[in-house]
């Protein structure tokens, strides 16, 4: 979130230059989560599209949400300066591909460098479905070795691009989007190699947690001036499993334990909403203060982060989880209905 402030502010401030490399922690802990948590259901029956479904309502509600924002932000833009800021056919484009969790076509879209221009962090959770999808499909073959070559094959691919200099933070836009499938390949699965494979001793961790996030708050906010792909590859590779294998076996208690709860179940929320979320505060600043929308300061930064962590925070706890649970009910009267029109 914080990284996405810099073409915001004067000068370009940019708090977390490395920041984008968040992107491969998320990758990373969705591998190791969704193993965790599907492992077992595969082995017992599950199928494909139970999965599907069930992957579906976890992401979906609150990534239509985001949709739905960053609608009422084209509609502040449409109230202060006319229609003609967006093509009609574009934005109705734009929007029906989003909705259908697809990237725009350039030529169709109202933000032809990005993939999703409705949300644009959304292109990591459309590289996320494909590796579910992926995941679901092969599950019960992915063994140790099957997952090594897997991971070995996204590291190889990471380390020729990071040796020709490419950027491995590519993902969102056209131009730099042979990085994700890089990306996704190495973290995701190497996430479930590490859930499944590597053992060790649990630990208290309340000590443990203000140094971890120091380390995470350090590496995002620290950029070499040379040799930055080398940096990146180093954090992807190397720092990011150690620190999630280390965080899966602390045991926390107490504040650090409330801290790590809510901080994750928000998680998500933020990362879905808070880019249409900034815009509309951006266009509402411009509006009012006459601020243009490249010249704000750290206040603003600030005081726009406070207001994406409570809406996040009421997103996750009020709308998403009724939301997810009223899709729920929906599915298994939908599954009622269909068990007996079969009988």
């Amino acid at each position: 979130m914080l990284g996405h402030f810099s073409e915001l502010t004067a000068q370009h401030l940019d708090l977390a230059p490395s920041g984008f490399l968040a992107v491969d922690l998320f990758f990373l802990l969705s591998g190791f989560v969704i193993a965790h948590a599907y492992d077992e259901k595969f082995r017992t029956g599950m199928s494909f599209w139970q999965f599907a479904e069930a992957r579906i309502i976890r992401l979906y509600p609150l990534y239509f949400a985001a949709i739905g924002v960053f609608m009422v932000g084209v509609g502040a833009v449409v109230a202060t300066q006319g229609l003609s800021s967006y093509s009609r056919l574009d934005l109705l484009a734009s929007l029906g591909f989003s909705l259908l969790f697809l990237p725009t076509p350039p030529s169709l879209s109202i933000g032809p460098d990005v993939l999703f221009p409705l949300n644009g962090p959304a292109w990591s959770l459309f590289y996320e479905l494909v590796a579910n999808a992926v995941f679901a499909a092969l599950a019960l073959k992915l063994a140790r070795r099957s997952l090594a070559a897997i991971f070995s094959l996204g590291f190889l691919a990471l380390a020729l691009m990071a040796w020709h200099g490419v950027i491995l933070g590519g993902g969102a836009h056209w131009d730099g989007t042979i990085a994700a499938p890089a990306r996704i390949t190495f973290s995701f699965f190497l996430g479930v190699y590490l859930r499944r494979y590597a053992t060790g001793v649990s630990r208290d961790g309340n000590l443990y947690m203000p140094v971890l996030l120091a380390l995470c708050a350090g590496l995002m906010i620290f950029r070499p001036a040379a040799n930055a792909q080398l940096y990146d590859l180093a954090i992807i590779v190397l720092v990011w499993p150690w620190l999630v294998l280390l965080a899966s076996r602390l045991r926390l208690s107490g504040f650090w334990r409330a801290f790590a709860l809510f901080s994750g179940n928000i998680s998500y929320a933020i990362y879905a909403l808070h880019t249409p979320l900034i815009r509309i505060v951006n266009i509402l600043d411009e509006s009012l203060t006459g601020t243009p929308w490249n010249q704000h300061g750290l206040p603003f930064v600030v005081g726009t982060s406070i207001f994406v962590i409570a809406v996040a925070a009421f997103a996750h706890y009020v709308y998403d989880t009724n939301a997810r649970t009223l899709l729920r009910h929906m599915l298994s009267l939908r599954r009622a209905r269909e068990e007996v029109t079969q009988f």
